[in-house]
């Protein structure tokens, strides 16, 4: 899971300002042999994002993230198991007398972040492809067209 900038913005890996990180070199991120230049890399990036691959497999993702396989039995079966804290509605905060022991658990979320809700309980269907949509003779609801006389504006 990358940010979006990753597809989008090349001078993200640039190290524009000239910032003195203190181990050498400019600055710049180091980027894969197959991408170089910034450019190329955020193009691969988006070109692979986009790719009928991605698009074939992406409902697998979202049961991971959003859906049936995020908790319980299939989270286990599909190695997606987070620490107990991670979990929304697992620790009822305002029930926690103790300052300190409070303190460790937000300390937890707030370095170790949030599973996001749980959104679908059954798997996601996943995406038809380009040749499945063209295959079907699919009807398109054609708008009528508006002539001079029709606009009134």
């Amino acid at each position: 899971e990358l940010i979006p900038e990753f597809y989008y913005l090349p001078e993200l890996f640039s190290n524009q300002n000239g910032v003195e990180f203190g181990f050498g070199g400019n600055g710049d991120v180091i980027l894969p042999p197959w991408a170089p230049t910034p450019e190329i890399f955020v193009r691969k990036n988006r070109e692979a994002l986009e790719s009928e691959y991605v698009s074939a497999n992406l409902h697998h993702w979202i049961d991971l993230i959003f859906g049936c396989k995020q908790r319980g039995k299939a989270a286990i079966d599909a190695h997606n198991v987070f620490y107990y804290l991670t979990y929304e509605g697992v620790v009822d905060m305002e029930s926690i007398e103790d300052p300190m022991d409070r303190k460790s658990i937000e300390s937890q979320i707030f370095n170790f972040g949030q599973t996001p809700s749980l959104l679908l309980q059954t798997p996601h269907p996943p995406r038809k492809s380009l040749e499945e949509i063209k295959s079907k003779k699919m009807k398109w609801y054609k708008f009528p067209s508006i002539t001079a006389s029709q606009n009134t504006s």
